[in-house]
């Protein structure tokens, strides 16, 4: 309990007037400040007495929101004492980037009551955000003296990447396959009971012959040894800090073209698997929540090679595409990746250009540490396309879901 500034004020006012009151030899003048003085005096001990006995809960709803979308708070405070308090008013700490905190007024509990109170935050920005602890504060009729309580219980908001609204890549079942394309090396989704099949070889067992195909191309077909593909896809997510500019700002759109990707073929039914170098995700029957958890507060990081992301990928699974989303490669940084493309399936890479992300002035000099960037960028792009990758330059200002309507059609086969 402590006196608030309107009670300091006219403590102080009230010993100022009694002292001058005794000079003076004014009683009424004395007798006035007295009066005063018992006041702020009066409020505390009132408050002392009258201290609730208060708990408290806080709800989210959602506990999991998607950045841009709005949630709701609720804050139930119950009265388990046996007095009647003064009005409440509640205060719940929230981080700054969530928005100011957020004042509110109870009125008088009766005894074992419950009230509930509500306020809706719209956080902008991904990440794991910790709401609490709540203050509740009591004053005296007159605003002379507080009595602060503070519930220590927290409650935490996880804040996924922002969604943004992506056209599906899938053509209807039975479409055709482009002229040139194989069964095996197409992008082609597919579940566990389809068979992947090849032309006949002297000496393969007829046993293998798989004659609906047979029929279907006028020459015998076999079933493959290797494994069918499955209906997923791989999400690489590039996460070291020193690939990405603008102050990692390459890094958040990076982030949220992941999730959005994620979610995307996940919606279309495709098992999407999100790989970084340090985790991965299996996302399956359209669950897609720890991915999203995960990507709420992933954060770039010095020491996350891209090899390691390629031999998470490189298990031995077979996958129907591969979207990457990197930041500067370096030419051996693409020669990693470019081993990925051997596995099949379409593997398309949006890579940060490191030049372009930022557009500066123009001039007439050229500075040499950016030509060199713009060389080895130029370097890795080619080595990557070299290998079969599609290579899709992302600068800042990009639309994710313009870009994407540049990956190829994922067709199902017949």
């Amino acid at each position: 309990m402590e006196l608030t500034g309107r009670g300091k004020t006219l403590l102080a006012v009230s010993v100022v007037v009694g002292l001058v009151s005794l000079v003076v030899g004014e009683g009424d003048l004395l007798r006035a400040a007295v009066l005063a003085l018992i006041a702020p005096l009066g409020g505390l001990v009132m408050l002392r007495w009258t201290r609730p006995s208060l708990e408290s809960n806080r709800v989210l709803n959602p506990a999991q929101v998607e950045a841009g979308q709005p949630t709701q708070v609720r804050l139930g405070i119950q009265n388990t004492g046996r007095g009647r308090p003064p009005a409440l008013m509640l205060e719940d700490r929230i981080p700054y980037r969530l928005g100011n905190r957020p004042r509110l007024v109870l009125e008088r509990l009766a005894p074992g009551a419950r009230s509930v109170v509500n306020y809706t935050i719209t956080p902008g920005t991904r990440g794991a955000y910790e709401l609490g602890p709540l203050t509740v504060r009591t004053s005296d009729p007159f605003g002379l003296a507080v009595s602060v309580q503070e519930f220590p219980l927290t409650t935490e908001l996880i804040v996924t990447p922002r969604i943004q609204p992506l056209r599906s890549l899938l053509l209807p079942g039975g479409a055709g396959m482009s002229s040139g394309e194989s069964a095996a090396h197409a992008v082609a989704i597919t579940g566990n009971d389809d068979i992947a099949v090849r032309e006949y070889r002297s000496g393969d067992d007829m046993r293998r012959v798989h004659w609906k195909a047979s029929a279907h191309r006028g020459q015998l077909m076999v079933r493959r040894e290797e494994q069918p593909w499955e209906n997923n896809a791989a999400v690489l997510l590039d996460v070291r800090r020193g690939a990405h500019r603008g102050e990692l700002s390459s890094f958040e759109w990076m982030v949220d073209a992941a999730a959005s990707a994620t979610v995307r073929l996940s919606r279309d039914g495709i098992d999407p698997w999100l790989i970084t170098a340090h985790h991965d995700f299996e996302c399956r029957q359209g669950d897609y929540s720890q991915a999203m958890r995960y990507l709420a507060t992933v954060a770039a990081a010095p020491e996350a090679p891209i090899g390691h992301m390629v031999e998470k990928a490189q298990r031995p699974r077979s996958v129907s595409g591969i979207v990457a989303f990197l930041g500067h490669l370096s030419p051996e940084d693409a020669a990693t990746l470019a081993r990925l493309a051997k596995r099949g399936g379409a593997c398309t890479a949006l890579v940060v250009d490191p030049v372009r992300w930022i557009p500066k002035a123009q001039s007439s000099r050229v500075d040499p540490r950016e030509r060199a960037f713009a060389e080895q960028h130029a370097a890795a792009v080619a080595t990557l396309a070299n290998a079969g990758w599609q290579v899709i330059p992302v600068i800042a200002g990009t639309e994710l879901r313009r870009v994407w309507t540049r990956l190829g059609a994922w067709r199902t086969l017949a």
